[in-house]
């Protein structure tokens, strides 16, 4: 454990209030067991978390909950700084985040102190579902129809289309050799591929005329084997980011499932239009590209978004770069952000189902946290900043309060 995460009262925290729920990870254990091991006043602070005698007295009025309350409850208990040596800066948080950890247990998982003995806590740690985050894994469909999974396929040449050469790398990205516009027949119809990533997955791959592509979760992209003619021209559903490989005799066109069209010459942007999304966002990150849709056009420049809605002319205004690029950075950053949109980003990604049986149509949600945790991580944030609780069942994430 880091000397960071040990002066971390956040951290600590979330570690403590994993120890009560009984859900500690084997590295999450050791990291407790190292902040332990820094004084005997922290294993003081974890015997007053674990004692029977704070569990009891507060599950018996937990119909009464109030986080307030609450936190004045569990303050009382684990004793506020003492005017000795011992009230280092370090003991005062450390009591504020071990007193935040009973509030979080008393109101997200109390249920799980109804396992009375040892044997049963531990069958339920047995059973608990662990919800993985995403990984690469895409299907490319040829045009001839022939599937390719590209999780299971070996490293090297996996497919031959039209003079073109299809490989997979090393490290298991996708691209093609040898597809040029020379290589197409005259008059010929271009051969089309789809890569389409499932929930739980995302892909990069570099098109034939060297453009990178990073496709996010439930997304797909068709595309031609080769560039033939005075465009080049790709279909996109969901999420993509592309880095346009820059050729001003031939822009390049990517048709958003029929509902809007982005042109460029050379440019990195990134365009997020899912089914289930109220609006289509392109986000320019260098260059300019020019979005068009039925209502209207905009041509935008660096760090703005252009937001289409598909009921009014488009919007544009400027974007938070850090979060339209979480996803492709291996995070998930929200600058108050709706806690639906959130839920849906994270639907995508560990490939679940979301119930509401309570309403966040008014909770929005501010933070940084891997995408490649544990869907546990999100979902505790999510409790801490909103008070909103969880349950897992199966693949079913259930928001309550």
């Amino acid at each position: 454990m880091s000397d960071k995460k040990l002066y971390d009262p956040f951290h600590i925290s979330s570690l403590l209030a994993r120890k009560l729920y009984g859900t500690l990870t084997a590295p999450e254990e050791a990291e407790l067991e190292a902040w332990l091991n820094k004084s005997a006043d922290n294993r003081e602070i974890l015997d007053k978390l674990l004692s029977e005698s704070i569990r009891k007295q507060e599950i018996e009025h937990l119909h009464e909950f109030d986080e307030e309350t609450a936190l004045k409850k569990v303050w009382a208990k684990i004793g506020q700084p003492e005017s000795t040596g011992r009230s280092t800066l370090m003991s005062y948080m450390i009591r504020i985040a071990a007193a935040a950890a009973i509030v979080i247990a008393l109101s997200v998982s109390f249920w799980i102190y109804k396992v009375k003995s040892p044997a049963e806590r531990l069958s339920y740690q047995a059973k608990r579902t662990e919800i993985l985050p995403g990984a690469n894994k895409a299907i490319l469909t040829l045009s001839n129809g022939t599937k390719i999974d590209l999780q299971a396929a070996q490293s090297g040449n996996i497919a031959y289309q039209a003079g073109a050469v299809v490989s997979k790398r090393a490290d298991g990205k996708i691209d093609y050799q040898g597809a040029g516009a020379a290589t197409a027949q005259p008059g010929a119809t271009a051969a089309l591929n789809t890569l389409s990533v499932p929930k739980g997955g995302q892909y990069e791959l570099t098109l034939p005329d060297g453009t990178r592509v990073w496709l996010n979760a439930a997304s797909s992209l068709t595309y031609p084997v080769a560039f033939t003619g005075k465009e080049r021209q790709v279909t996109l559903t969901g999420e993509a980011y592309f880095e346009v490989a820059k050729n001003s005799g031939k822009p390049f066109f990517v048709n958003v499932d029929g509902k809007q069209t982005v042109e460029v010459l050379g440019t990195h942007f990134d365009i997020k239009a899912y089914n289930d999304d109220p609006e289509i966002r392109t986000t320019l990150l260098e260059g300019s590209v020019k979005v068009s849709c039925k209502n209207s056009h905009a041509i935008i420049k660096p760090g703005q978004m252009a937001v289409n809605d598909l009921k009014a002319p488009l919007s544009v205004r400027n974007a938070d770069l850090d979060e339209v690029m979480g996803w492709k950075n291996g995070l998930f950053v929200f600058n108050d952000e709706r806690m639906e949109d959130v839920l849906r980003i994270a639907a995508r990604w560990y490939d679940v189902d979301v119930e509401y049986q309570t309403d966040v149509s008014q909770k929005k949600l501010r933070g940084i946290v891997s995408k490649y945790k544990n869907i546990r991580e999100l979902l505790d944030n999510i409790t801490i900043t909103s008070g909103i609780h969880y349950k897992i069942e199966g693949r079913r994430v259930i928001l309550m309060n």
